[in-house]
């Protein structure tokens, strides 16, 4: 652990971080470092996550639950963020696990061409214990510099942020109900294992 600490330590310095900044602010800080756009999309995760993390060709889209806490929300985009700068996000084996449990009916590669993915889709189920530690200690460290804005309204998202959700929205139906044991082992909605979105809040930071 004093390593791990060591290591987010100096990279928040080379981050060269203000004193105090908001979410979107680390995001533009993030973005710098990694190279690529980084957007933030508050929606309802339906209590299966409540924080996910998704690349596209040209952009980072970081999911958080809509219907929590300002400081919650601050802590769930953080640990996102963390995962990016830690670089987490670039082993596509994580992305072959991830999909493998969003969609077990569907191929990885025909999930990740439907949902408009690239190789650097990230769930957390791929990572290891050490990586999710090292994650949580530099999404501590980070929120020391964060002062929590009030929490997003439901608002209509748009655009690119619009067709992801919708993509994602019956992945995440799919495993609310494969946990509530009420998934049909051969439901396919549409024949590829496409359910019906839905959903409340809460669920872990993934």
């Amino acid at each position: 652990m004093g390593q791990i600490r060591r290591r987010c330590k100096r990279l928040i310095k080379e981050l060269a971080l203000p004193a105090v900044t908001d979410l979107r602010g680390m995001c533009d800080v993030v973005a710098d470092r990694v190279e690529r756009p980084v957007h933030l999309v508050p929606m309802s995760l339906g209590g299966v996550v409540s924080g996910m993390t998704a690349v596209t060709d040209d952009a980072y889209w970081v999911f958080y639950e809509l219907r929590t806490s300002p400081w919650h929300q601050a802590h769930i985009v953080l640990h996102e963020l963390s995962h990016l700068l830690l670089g987490h996000g670039q082993d596509p084996a994580v992305t072959e696990e991830a999909l493998k449990i969003w969609t077990p009916s569907v191929d990885v590669a025909t999930a990740m061409r439907r949902m408009g993915l690239t190789m650097g889709f990230a769930r957390h189920h791929g990572y290891d214990n050490l990586a999710e530690r090292e994650t949580e200690v530099l999404g501590t460290l980070l929120m020391e510099r964060v002062a929590p804005s009030a929490a997003e309204g439901e608002l209509p998202l748009q655009g690119q942020a619009a067709e992801l959700a919708a993509a994602l929205g019956p992945a995440l139906q799919h495993v609310r109900r494969e946990r509530e044991g009420t998934a049909d082992p051969g439901e396919r909605a549409d024949g590829d294992g496409a359910v019906p979105a839905g959903g409340e809040d809460g669920g872990p930071r993934v």
